[in-house]
This record gives structure tokens, C-alpha cells and sequence, in this order.
């Protein structure tokens, strides 16, 4: 066998599964519309919250590339001062800058989970510290969806936890006092805060106020911030260790200097009353959906995050009805594992601050009549999602 035929195998495999993907073909991309292949469709399934990442940037000085390890011959001002500035954001005596948060969490856990450690990680969080915790020393306990570790603080080392603070597929929050707690037993905290960071007051994320702070903080500026890269803040000395031992960010060219100048651009926006402004019109359009999916009144609703996971089970029924939602002029992706755990394939639809009033309540227009068409309930759940026994038979999608 050759690996053409393997691979023709597998691809087979997955398409049988309903596991195929491809990436869009998007293009002429303006605002939150654009072109899919030959149809033009609003997109409702970007982490771009307050639709900054199709804004032109400004020219800037910087340069293309930086030439090298930042610990050879890479680091440049534009890659500190970024660093001090999501620092001071994040209320924390440092911040390391990573070219992606995938990289970030495979370097940065390994660098510093030990094997005397006990260490408890959310049955959801996000595949980047799934693998992150498998290059680690010490294997982990798996915790259920929004469960805080129990146990008393780990004598022989530390007791690690863990969690994302809005999770990504589900788009429900972290136990804020759950986390004081552990904290305050003793416990050490890692918190991946990338669906969360730019959402809340001053351009921060869910934690801008919690007290204790998490020991080790994660952060994108892919999403609400509309850039690229991710960044850890933590103490001093635990920032120089990351430079020192984690070996995505030793190994691996700096970031580019264009790209931490956008950063720089992208914080002063963000923390600044356009932001605010971006924020409010954001969490308006998150409650006007949640209440056209429920039936309620927008002042009744409260969403946890612009995150809406609309559950339908079996995977070929997923990306079927996500087709014709295509066809109707609405871009919503439909996630399958191994993303999300088995039977709970879904549409997860994602609201920006870019989207109009009649755009969220077309889209909810048109969830209804395709699930009501196919006798499939609009289940808008988030956290605890049961698994849905796959169809007998699926009928064809109008």
C-alpha cells in the first residue's frame, strides 16, 4: 500500500463518518458578508467578536520578519512593549508573546507542569492544552464539564487546574468563585481566557477583577482583538522560565515585528471608547439572538458569551442543514468531533458586534423553518450537552 492509498482510505473513512472537512473558500470578504465559493452569505461563525480583523491597518515601520529565536537575535521592541503592555492589561508582572495559541499551550505546559505534579483538566477544554498536557510529565486527571478539582492541595507538588474561561464549543463561563476557591486552598490555576479576552470593561477578559488572580493566564489577539498571536502573563519568574524551557517559544522565529506593531495598534482600539462602544453594540446583538432563538425578550436574556451552540447530534445531519443555511445566504459551520464529544455535533453560531438586527433575526428565521421542516427541536444548550442518538434514517435537506 502507498501512502496515496492510505491516505485516499482514510479521507474515505472520514467522509462515511461525516468527519470530512474542507476549509471555506471565502473571498471578498467586507465586513461580516462575503463571497462562499459562488454565494454571497452573511457570516455567522468567526471569533472576530468586534469585527476588527477585516479593518485595513495602517503602514507601519516595522519589520516583515525578525530573523531569528528571540533568543538569539529576534527580540525587538515591538515584541516588548507589547509584552509590558498585555501585562499591565492583565494585571500581572510580565507576558510572553506567542506566534499562536496552539503554540503557546504545546510549549508553555510541558515547560511548566512537573512529575510530582497533580494536575485536573476540564473535559472540554480546548484541544491546544489537550495536546499541551500530553507532552507533559504528569498525566491528567479529567475532570467533568464545569467541575473544580476536590482534592486538597497536593503535598509533594503543585495542584494544577486546568480550564478554559468561556469555552470555545459551548460558550458557557467558568465557575469564577470555584476558581477563588481553589486558589485560595492553595491550588495553581492555568486559565485559557482566548474566547474572553477584549469582551469585558477596559479591553480585558472574564477575569479582569478576580481575586486571587489565576497564577498562569492565556490570552489570544485572533479573536476580539482581530489580529493574530497569543500571549501568557504571569510573574516575572515564571515568564523567564517560559523563555527559557518552553520549546515552541525557544525553538521558534519571533514573532513578526508587523504583526506585534498591529498588536500595539489593535490595544490601544480595544481599551479605548471605541472599544467600549464595539463591546456594547456586541453583547446588544448577543441578546437580541438569544432572545429570537428562545422567544424571548431581549431585556430577559442574559448570554454568557456570543458563543451559541445550536445541537443536532448526527454528523451528517449537521452538515447538511449548515448546506442549506449556505444556500439561504447564512455562513454557520457545523462542528463535529472530534471538536466536540460524540452524538453532540452542532451548529455554533457566533454574534459580532459588526451584525445588524435584521441579520440575527433572519438567521433565527431561518434556523426554524429548516429545523421545524425536519422535525428537529432548536436546542440552544450550553455546558451539560447530552449526546443525541444518531437517526434511523436522515431525510434529504430542502
Amino acid at each position: 500500500m502507498s501512502l496515496d492509498t492510505r491516505a485516499a482510505t482514510r479521507l474515505a473513512e472520514l467522509d462515511q463518518a461525516g468527519l470530512l472537512r474542507r476549509p471555506p473558500p471565502v473571498s471578498g470578504r467586507a465586513g461580516v458578508e462575503y463571497q462562499l465559493g459562488e454565494t454571497h452569505v452573511v457570516g455567522f461563525c468567526s471569533n472576530d467578536y468586534l469585527g476588527l480583523s477585516a479593518e485595513p491597518i495602517e503602514m507601519t515601520q516595522a519589520f516583515a520578519g525578525s530573523g531569528a529565536s528571540r533568543l538569539i537575535a529576534g527580540d525587538l521592541p515591538d515584541h516588548r512593549r507589547v509584552e509590558a503592555r498585555l501585562a499591565e492589561l492583565c494585571g500581572t508582572a510580565d507576558a510572553v508573546l506567542f506566534p499562536s495559541g496552539f503554540q503557546l499551550n504545546v510549549g508553555v505546559i510541558p515547560c511548566l507542569v512537573e512529575a510530582n505534579d497533580r494536575v485536573h483538566s476540564d473535559r472540554l477544554n480546548h484541544a491546544s492544552i489537550i495536546d499541551g498536557l500530553k507532552l507533559a510529565k504528569a498525566r491528567p486527571e479529567i475532570l467533568p464539564h464545569a467541575t473544580a478539582p476536590k482534592s486538597a492541595p497536593h503535598r509533594d507538588g503543585l495542584q494544577w487546574w486546568f480550564t478554559e474561561s468561556i469555552f470555545s464549543m459551548d460558550g458557557d463561563r467558568l465557575d469564577r468563585r470555584a476558581l477563588s476557591e481553589h486558589l485560595h486552598s492553595g491550588g495553581t490555576a492555568y486559565v485559557d481566557d482566548a474566547h474572553a479576552f477584549g469582551l469585558f470593561p477596559g479591553g480585558a477578559g472574564l477575569l479582569h477583577d478576580q481575586t486571587p488572580r489565576p497564577d498562569v493566564l492565556v490570552g489570544t489577539m485572533s479573536k476580539a482583538y482581530g489580529c493574530a498571536g497569543a500571549f501568557v502573563a504571569s510573574s516575572l519568574d515564571v515568564c523567564q522560565l517560559i523563555r527559557n524551557r518552553a520549546r515552541s517559544f525557544v525553538f521558534t522565529t519571533g514573532t513578526a515585528p508587523v504583526v506585534a506593531a498591529t498588536i500595539d495598534h489593535r490595544i490601544d482600539i480595544v481599551t479605548g471608547e471605541r472599544g467600549d462602544a464595539l463591546r456594547a453594540a456586541l453583547w446588544t446583538n448577543a441578546r437580541a439572538f438569544e432572545a429570537a432563538v428562545r422567544g424571548h425578550n431581549p431585556s430577559a436574556c442574559d448570554p454568557p458569551s456570543p458563543i451559541f451552540p445550536i445541537l443536532v447530534g448526527d454528523n451528517q445531519r449537521a452538515v447538511q442543514i449548515a448546506d442549506v443555511l449556505v444556500r439561504a445566504g447564512f455562513h454557520v459551520q457545523a462542528i463535529r468531533p472530534p471538536t466536540v464529544p460524540d452524538g453532540t455535533a452542532r451548529l455554533r453560531v457566533t454574534i459580532t458586534a459588526r451584525h445588524t438586527l435584521e441579520q440575527i433575526e433572519a438567521l433565527a428565521d431561518n434556523l426554524r423553518r429548516v429545523f421545524a421542516e425536519h422535525e428537529l427541536p432548536v436546542l440552544l444548550e450550553r455546558g451539560h450537552i447530552p449526546p443525541i442518538p444518531p437517526p434511523r434514517a436522515t431525510a434529504p435537506l430542502r
